[in-house]
């Protein structure tokens, strides 16, 4: 008899394609309602960091927003042409990012839009097991954070 586990029938795999199934299928649901106004999910997920953060640095907000450095200067660009980012020195050669009036009007017009649509997600959940998932997510999160470090 073959002792090699068969990977199509990891639990493991499956749980881990079924978290991405999840993750992507929520972020073309907020992609699609923030379309209308010219946003998406990575341009406001970075204008939401850098209103949380006035002043972040790009490395900064490139961190909080899971982007690499090179996809979070595009993103920069785009909010910044676009007038609802404002870019300038203010730590030595660091180069501060402040969410300018627009930027702020933009996010209190699109945030809550993209928060029904995590909220609509969540009413499969019941009530009393959201909190738990919510806490089994970042202790998995944090598991895979920690493992990166070592």
């Amino acid at each position: 008899m073959n002792n090699d586990r068969d990977p199509e029938l990891s639990p493991a795999i499956d749980f881990g394609l079924t978290l991405k199934r999840a993750q992507h299928v929520l972020a073309l649901r907020i992609d699609e309602v923030l379309r209308p106004f010219d946003l998406n999910l990575g341009l406001w997920a970075v204008l939401r960091e850098a209103a949380r953060h006035p002043g972040a640095s790009a490395s900064e907000l490139a961190r909080a927003t899971f982007h690499t450095p090179q996809t979070l200067s595009g993103l920069l660009r785009r909010l910044e042409e676009r007038g609802l980012v404002e870019r300038g020195t203010g730590r030595g050669r660091i180069v501060d990012n402040h969410v300018t009036a627009a930027g702020h009007q933009a996010l209190a017009t699109v945030t809550p839009l993209a928060e029904a649509v995590i909220a609509g997600a969540l009413e499969a959940v019941g009530p009393a097991d959201r909190a738990t998932l919510c806490r089994l997510s970042a202790d998995f999160a944090g598991s895979l954070t920690r493992s990166d470090e070592t």
